[in-house]
C-alpha cells in the first residue's frame, strides 16, 4: 500500500513524526498514550441527531477501529471522504472498547502510522499501579478503595486480620463524586446502598504492588486471549482494565486474598454527600478503632 506524505500540523505530530522516523517505538507509544486522538464520525452524530458509531475497516486479519492524531491526518487519509469527528483519548476509548478481537488504526494510510492490538492499547491507556509508580515515581503509592456492604463491614472488623478480595478501584478515578447513588451506580453497584442511601467506603494505599492486578481479560478465553489477558468474567466485563461504564474512565484491579496494611479506613458517604470515618485499622495492635459510631 502506498503510504501517503503528511506534514505534522501540531507540535504534538512534529515530536511523533520524529520519534517515528527514528525507529523510536517506545517513544511513540509513551506519547499515544495522552494524546488527543480523532475519531471519524457522520454529519448527523456531529449535528447530534445520531449517536456516535466506531469507524472501522477490515483486512484479513481482524477489524481496526480508525482515529488520527489530527484532523488534518483525518482528512489526508481519508481523501477528504471523512470530514467530522469527536475527540478522545485511549484511555476513553479503552473505557468503551466494542470488542477485544478489535484493533486500533492510527493514522492509517499515513507515513507515521501505528496498528495496535487491543491488549497493546490495555497496556497503554491503563498500566499497573507498579508502572503508574515508576511513570510518575513522585506521585507515590495511590490510595484504592472498595464498596462494602453492611455484612462486610461487620465482617471486616470481627474476622481477625482484614484480608480483601475481589475488585478494587483508584481512589483519585471517583474523586469528583461526591452522592452515593451517583458513585454506586459509576461502579455498576447499586445493590451496595444501604437503606437510607449511603455508601461503606473502604480506603487504603497498597502494600506490595504486584498484588493488585490489572484485570486485562475478556468475557470468554477467545476475548481474553485477544487481549493476551488472564481472566474471564461475565458481562458487562470489559477487560482492558477499567469499570465497565462507557462513560467513566475509572482505573480497577483485581485482589486476592490482600491483608489490609495499617491506616486502612472505612469511610461512610451519606446521601447529603457527606463523608464520615468510621474505623481506623491499627497494624501494630491487629485491631479497627471505631470512629464516631452512631447508635
Amino acid at each position: 500500500m502506498t503510504l501517503i506524505d503528511h506534514e505534522p500540523v501540531t507540535p504534538f505530530e512534529e515530536r511523533l513524526w520524529a520519534a517515528h522516523r527514528d525507529g523510536r517505538t517506545a517513544l511513540c507509544l509513551a506519547m499515544l498514550r495522552d494524546a488527543d486522538l480523532a475519531l471519524p464520525i457522520t454529519a448527523a452524530a456531529a449535528d447530534g441527531t445520531e449517536a456516535p458509531a466506531w469507524a472501522t475497516a477490515a483486512d484479513a486479519e481482524r477489524t481496526w477501529v480508525l482515529a488520527y492524531t489530527s484532523a488534518e491526518a483525518m482528512r489526508t487519509a481519508t481523501g477528504g471522504r471523512a470530514a467530522h469527528w469527536r475527540v478522545t483519548s485511549p484511555v476513553e476509548l479503552a473505557a468503551g472498547w466494542p470488542d477485544p478481537r478489535w484493533g486500533l488504526a492510527i493514522n492509517p494510510g499515513l507515513g507515521a502510522s501505528f496498528l495496535l492490538e487491543s491488549g497493546t492499547l490495555a497496556r497503554l491507556a491503563v498500566p499497573t499501579l507498579a508502572q503508574d509508580l515508576m511513570i510518575a515515581p513522585k506521585s507515590g503509592v495511590p490510595t484504592v478503595q472498595k464498596l462494602l456492604s453492611p455484612a462486610d463491614v461487620h465482617d471486616l472488623i470481627t474476622g481477625g486480620v482484614p484480608r480483601i478480595s475481589g475488585y478494587c478501584h483508584h481512589a483519585l478515578d471517583v474523586s469528583h463524586i461526591a452522592t452515593p447513588a451517583v458513585l454506586a451506580d459509576a461502579l455498576g453497584q447499586p445493590d451496595m446502598l444501604t437503606g437510607d442511601g449511603s455508601l461503606n467506603v473502604l480506603r487504603w494505599r497498597p502494600a506490595g504492588l504486584a498484588l493488585y492486578r490489572t484485570p486485562y481479560g475478556g468475557t470468554d478465553e477467545e476475548r481474553r486471549d485477544a487481549v493476551a489477558g488472564w481472566v474471564v468474567e461475565e458481562p458487562p466485563f470489559v477487560g482492558l482494565g477499567l469499570v465497565p461504564n462507557v462513560d467513566q474512565v475509572i482505573r480497577e484491579y483485581k485482589v486476592y486474598g490482600v491483608v489490609l496494611p495499617h491506616g486502612a479506613e472505612i469511610w461512610e458517604l451519606t446521601a447529603e454527600g457527606t463523608e464520615h470515618r468510621r474505623a481506623l485499622y491499627h497494624g501494630d495492635l491487629r485491631r479497627w478503632l471505631l470512629i464516631g459510631v452512631r447508635g
